[in-house]
């Protein structure tokens, strides 16, 4: 069995806080299953989690998809925002006054040191760097992933008004207040597809957990797909079975389940 989990939203309390079952249960799931972390964030911020909270790291996704890291052997897969489409984006986000920020060789950078970017630094353990223009670096570089962030309402505007001119990315929410721009090709799904044929285990193997619109086609595509009871509506369609939400620690009451052959009681959980 492979169980696949998201960090925010769905391992984490909205407080951010790891609830000590959630912790308990998914060591336990890894003493006699493959665990595997998928999140939007970066690489270094994921592995920090997992060697402070777990004390040993996972096969992760970050990126949400656009990065895969095996341990032992690193970094296996990346993709990246190409150079010309990056520096376009950054002079959308800049008109529309709009935070950006970019990440590139798993490294954050800002050209503004202002709340938006300590704010984030902080949720996700990670330093930043500061540069007096982003498109300098981007132009050279590409960009893993380019971030906005701004209030709910106004990031869907921002989708709204840009969506329509970047057709080779994916615009989405991984969070309320974070806008994600990928590459097109990039996902959490393909890149457990790509995990799969890696480390030669079946999708027919993968409960997945998730919470945020990001977390949608991963959730579609396990065996068995487990929306939070917080997840956005988007999510809760395409799964196979609600939990209780994060702040009730519903990953532990789901592994638990499964790991003690009682999922079919179902007990606080909806079925789709």
């Amino acid at each position: 069995m492979v169980f696949v989990f998201d960090v925010d939203g769905t391992l984490l309390d909205d407080k951010e806080d790891l609830s000590e079952e959630n912790k308990k249960a998914v060591l336990r799931a890894a003493e006699r299953s493959l665990v595997i972390l998928a999140s939007g964030r970066m690489l270094k911020s994921v592995l920090k989690f997992s060697k402070e909270n777990f004390d040993r790291v996972f096969p992760t996704i970050a990126y949400n998809g656009g990065m895969v890291y095996i341990p032992e052997k690193g970094v296996v897969y990346e993709n990246k925002i190409p150079p010309d489409v990056a520096s376009d984006v950054i002079r959308h986000l800049r008109r529309l006054n709009v935070h950006r920020q970019i990440y590139v060789n798993d490294e954050l950078i800002s050209e503004e040191d202002n709340e938006e970017i300590k704010a984030y630094a902080k949720h996700s353990g990670v330093d930043y760097k500061v540069v007096d223009d982003l498109i300098d670096v981007v132009s050279k570089n590409g960009s893993t992933k380019i971030l906005a962030i701004s209030d709910p309402e106004t990031l869907e505007e921002v989708k709204e008004t840009l969506s329509p001119l970047f057709a080779s990315l994916k615009i989405f929410k991984s969070f309320p207040t974070y806008l994600d721009f990928v590459p097109e090709s990039v996902g959490k799904a393909k890149a457990l597809k790509f995990l799969a044929s890696y480390m030669g285990f079946s999708l027919d193997d993968v409960v997945a957990f998730g919470d945020n619109d990001n977390d949608a086609e991963v959730v579609e595509v396990a065996k068995i797909g487990i929306a939070m009871g917080n997840a956005t509506q988007k999510v809760k369609e395409v799964a196979d079975f609600v939990a209780p939400s994060n702040n009730e620690s519903g990953v532990a009451k789901v592994v638990n389940l499964i790991l003690d052959g009682s999922f079919n009681i179902f007990d606080g959980m909806e079925s789709n």
